[in-house]
């Protein structure tokens, strides 16, 4: 059965790719559920994204059932926060390349192997990963389900995607300020 996987990451921006511009990424947390129906999820998923790691950018699956999860994100948190991403074969090869890209270069690294289901998972699933090349230049990469699931790999790849956020910097000059009136 399929799970909601969601990976937690941080940019370095100070350490960006050379030609790319892409910032450094560090996978830092996975949180997983199987079998737990998506609007049970909701206050958990909020809570976790708004309140306890506050994203700047939230990347979500919005394929097939996915898409309820990535609409209600996309109301709670703002169309600003949360993109929906719909796994095509071309939208996905792009993923792979992104995925490919970030790990040859050293711009994505994992938290340490820390015991927990979740990084044992992880771990599993980065292992019994496969690629398969198509024609057009495109690429699929998956678990083959009969050896297990891709969840992981797949929350990785969009945290990837995530990563390709630039926040917004103020330019030009500020306004000069008058202090505040006093009420009375």
């Amino acid at each position: 059965r399929d799970a909601t996987v969601v990976t937690i990451g941080e940019l370095d921006p100070s350490a960006r790719e050379e030609g790319s511009g892409e910032p450094r990424v560090l996978a830092v947390e996975h949180y997983a559920w199987t079998g737990v129906p998506h609007p049970s999820l909701y206050s958990r998923l909020l809570d976790l994204l708004r309140r306890h790691w506050r994203c700047a950018r939230v990347v979500v699956d919005a394929t097939g059932v996915g898409e309820g999860v990535a609409s209600f994100l996309a109301q709670a948190l703002g169309p600003s926060l949360v993109t929906p991403f719909k796994f095509t074969a071309q939208s996905k090869s792009h993923l792979a390349f992104q995925l490919l890209a970030a790990v040859n270069s050293g711009r994505l690294t994992m938290y340490a192997a820390d015991g927990s289901a979740e990084s044992q998972e992880f771990w599993n699933q980065m292992e019994r990963a496969v690629s398969a090349y198509r024609p057009n230049q495109t690429v699929n990469f998956f678990v083959d389900p009969s050896r297990g699931h891709d969840d992981y790999l797949m929350s990785l790849a969009l945290l990837v995607e995530a990563a390709r956020y630039t926040p917004r910097i103020a330019r030009g000059s500020p306004r000069e300020r008058e202090p505040a009136a006093r009420p009375g």
